[in-house]
């Protein structure tokens, strides 16, 4: 499981600085890392960070801002899209999805491990595997 650290929804040079804007929107990757870096840090978040450039590819391509939360297959599918948040937040629908991608997961990679040649359950000669967990392509 990642975090995908976007754009700052609150800081203090936003158009909506509010009363938790604690840094000024970083004006390049390095220091947009340096955020996420002491974001992470200072929450003692349990997961590594993706960070999003500053050219806030990944936020746009997923609708991010100011919050989401999303659950990647490892087939690099979208499993689990929520509403935006804060308030669209569901924790318990973002829990099942999250065990439930486990568990699909899991069961690919034991299909995989007992697949004999010519099973279907084999990645087809020349074609490229989809992406791993994290996010997936946008072609």
């Amino acid at each position: 499981m990642f975090l995908v650290y976007i754009r700052e929804a609150h800081a203090l040079d936003s158009p909506m600085p509010g009363n938790h804007g604690l840094v000024e929107d970083p004006i390049d990757d390095g220091e947009r890392a340096e955020v996420a870096h002491t974001c992470v840090d200072e929450l003692d978040l349990p997961m590594p960070a993706l960070i999003d450039g500053v050219d806030d590819k990944v936020g746009k391509a997923y609708g991010g801002w100011p919050d989401r939360l999303y659950v990647i297959g490892s087939d690099g599918k979208v499993v689990y899209a929520g509403a935006q948040g804060p308030r669209g937040f569901d924790p318990d629908a973002w829990e099942k999805a999250i065990v439930a991608a486990k568990a699909a997961a899991k069961a690919a990679a034991k299909a995989a491990a007992t697949a004999k040649p010519g099973d279907q359950t084999q990645q087809p000669a020349g074609k490229e595997p989809a992406p791993g967990p994290g996010l997936p392509r946008k072609d």
